[in-house]
C-alpha cells in the first residue's frame, strides 16, 4: 500500500486564484450560517453595520470583527447554532464550559468528506486500517471526535484511551493495528512499556502510521517513534475550540492550512496579515452549519512558510507553533514569544536554564537582557547565542551567564519589567 499517494480532494492542489474563489465561497457560506443560526455572530456583525450581502469576495473578511477566545467563552449561548438538548453528545471544558459538535439527527457523515478527512489521508491512513485511538473518551471531544472521523474514512478503531498500558501493548502485539491516534509521549510511554515485557515494536506490531497531536512533536522524539515503531509519525496542529486547521504529510516540511477553512495568520495588536516567517495569531473561518467560526482568534501563535512542498499540496504551511498571545510582550515594536527564545537555547546543551527580562532604561528605550546558567562555557558561546537570537527573534540581546542557582526554578521565561503608570 503507497502512503504517499495522492490528495483527498482537488481543493488541495488549487492555483492562487482559484484559491482566492473558493475561500471567497467559504467565506460567504460562513456568513450565512453565522446570520441565520448564530444570535452571538449575528449580534456582532450587526454592531459591525454589516449584512450578508456587504460581504462580496475574500477581501471583506477585514470588514468583520475578530471574535476573541475570551468573548466566544464568556457568550451566553455559546458559538454553537443549537440547543444543547439536541445534541448527540455534550463535551465539558475547563470553567466549566459545555458545548455539542453534533446534532443527533445530523446526517452520517460521507466517507472522505469530515474535517479531518485531508489530514488522515495526508498522514497516510488508509481504508481498512485499524486504528489504536488513545485520546480520552471520558467528558472531552478527543476521542469520540476522531473515531468517529476514523470510521467515515473506513477504519476500524480500538477505543483504547490513555490508559491500561499493558493491556494495549498486548493489543499492539496480538492485532494487527496499523495506526495509532494520541500524544507522542504516550506512543513513546507504549513503546518503553512493550520493552519492558520483552517486546519489540519494530517488529512485533504493525504500525504503519501514527496522527500525534495536543502536545509538541520535536524532530529528535520523532525520528526516535519512527525508528522505534516503524511507523510514519505525523502531526496536526489542534486546538481546545476544536479547531484543526492545519497537518503535516509525508514530506513534514509543515503543517499545510486546510483547503476547506478559511485561516488567516495576523499580527495581534494590529489585525493586518504578517508574512511568511514572522509570527501571529491563529484567526479561523469554519463554515460549520453546527458551530461555525466567524474571524475566531484563538489566542495561538504560528510562524508561516510559503515554499513548494514536495508532496503537491499549494497554499501555506504552518512551519511551527510560536507560542500564545498571552505570552508575548513587545520590545521596539517587536513582538518576542518564550518559545521563540527557547528553539534558540535547545541548540545549546550547555545552557541548563535562562531568562529573558525587559526593562526601560535611564534614556526611556527597552533594555532586552538574556541571562543564561551554564554548565561549561565554550569559547564565543555567549556570542553564538546572541547571533541566533537576532536572527531568530529580530532583535539584539545582551546575554550574560549567571551564577548557577541565580535564576529563581520557576521564574517567568520572559520577565517585562516595564511600569507603564
Amino acid at each position: 500500500m503507497d502512503r504517499k499517494a495522492g490528495l483527498s480532494s482537488d481543493n488541495e492542489a488549487l492555483d492562487a486564484d482559484a484559491r482566492r474563489a473558493h475561500q471567497t465561497e467559504l467565506l460567504r457560506k460562513t456568513v450565512e450560517i453565522c446570520w441565520e443560526s448564530s444570535d452571538f455572530y449575528r449580534g456582532k456583525l450587526e454592531q459591525a453595520g454589516l449584512k450578508p450581502d456587504d460581504i462580496r469576495d475574500i477581501d471583506d473578511l477585514a470588514l468583520i470583527p475578530v471574535t476573541t477566545k475570551k468573548e466566544a467563552m464568556t457568550a451566553r449561548a455559546g458559538l454553537g447554532t443549537f440547543p444543547l438538548h439536541e445534541a448527540k453528545r455534550i463535551f465539558v471544558s475547563p470553567g466549566p464550559h459545555f458545548y455539542a459538535a453534533q446534532r443527533r439527527d445530523d446526517p452520517p457523515p460521507v466517507r472522505g468528506q469530515t474535517p479531518l478527512a485531508y489530514a488522515f489521508h495526508a498522514m497516510g491512513f488508509r481504508e481498512n486500517d485499524i486504528v489504536l485511538n488513545t485520546f480520552s473518551y471520558h467528558l472531552t471531544p478527543g476521542g469520540f471526535g476522531l473515531e468517529d472521523q476514523l470510521i467515515a474514512m473506513g477504519c476500524a478503531v480500538v477505543p483504547a484511551g490513555p490508559q491500561n498500558t499493558e493491556v494495549q501493548v498486548e493489543v499492539l502485539a496480538k492485532l494487527p493495528v496499523t495506526g495509532y491516534v494520541g500524544t507522542p509521549t504516550f506512543l513513546k510511554l507504549l513503546c518503553d512499556k512493550a520493552v519492558e515485557t520483552g517486546v519489540d515494536p519494530a517488529k512485533d506490531w504493525s504500525l504503519e502510521v501514527a496522527f500525534v497531536t495536543a502536545e509538541k512533536l520535536p524532530e529528535q522524539l520523532r525520528a526516535e517513534l519512527q525508528e522505534r515503531t516503524g511507523a510514519m509519525v505525523r502531526q496536526i496542529y489542534g486546538s481546545a475550540d476544536g479547531l484543526y486547521p492545519a497537518y503535516e504529510c509525508w514530506a513534514a516540511s509543515g503543517m499545510h492550512l486546510h483547503p476547506d477553512q478559511v485561516i488567516e495568520v495576523l499580527d495581534p495588536e494590529t489585525r493586518a496579515p504578517v508574512s511568511a516567517g514572522e509570527p501571529g495569531e491563529v484567526v479561523a473561518t469554519v463554515p460549520n452549519p453546527n458551530r461555525p467560526l466567524l474571524r475566531f482568534a484563538n489566542a495561538d501563535l504560528v510562524v508561516l512558510r510559503d515554499d513548494p512542498c514536495p508532496c503537491g499540496r499549494t497554499g501555506s504551511r504552518i512551519a511551527r507553533v510560536a507560542g500564545r498571545v498571552d505570552e508575548s510582550t513587545k520590545v521596539r515594536g517587536m513582538f518576542v514569544y518564550p518559545d521563540q527564545i527557547a528553539e534558540v537555547m535547545a541548540r545549546h546543551p550547555e545552557v541548563q536554564r535562562w531568562q529573558a527580562v525587559v526593562e526601560k532604561n535611564a534614556q526611556g528605550t527597552d533594555d532586552f537582557r538574556v541571562a543564561v546558567e551554564l554548565a561549561s562555557e565554550a569559547a564565543g558561546l555567549l556570542d553564538k547565542i546572541t547571533q541566533e537570537l537576532r536572527d531568530h527573534v529580530r532583535l539584539r540581546a545582551d546575554v550574560d551567564a549567571v551564577a548557577p542557582g541565580a535564576i529563581a526554578e520557576g521564574a517567568k521565561r520572559l520577565d517585562d519589567r516595564r511600569s507603564y503608570e
